[in-house]
């Protein structure tokens, strides 16, 4: 299960939600003040990167799930 598409898109998105994360904390850090503006357009960057993750779990649960109601050898069905 370790070469599935789909865990390999769930690895990915969750790693580049760590990279977003962690760049805006960088960024914040070194800021004494942050624009609203600019806070809310980091905020809606965080939630499309959320959303991806999401995306990509529940794709994960549902073919786990479909797997789960298939018969290990389709030919005894």
């Amino acid at each position: 299960m370790t070469n599935d598409p789909d865990i390999s898109s769930l690895m990915k998105a969750a790693a580049e939600r760590q990279r977003a994360v962690a760049a805006l904390q960088k960024q914040y850090e070194q800021s004494e003040s942050i624009p609203t503006e600019q806070l809310v357009l980091d905020m809606r960057e965080l939630l499309s990167t959320e959303r991806v993750v999401l995306d990509a779990i529940i794709t994960l649960f549902v073919k786990l799930g479909h797997d789960e109601h298939r018969p290990v050898n389709p030919s005894l069905g």
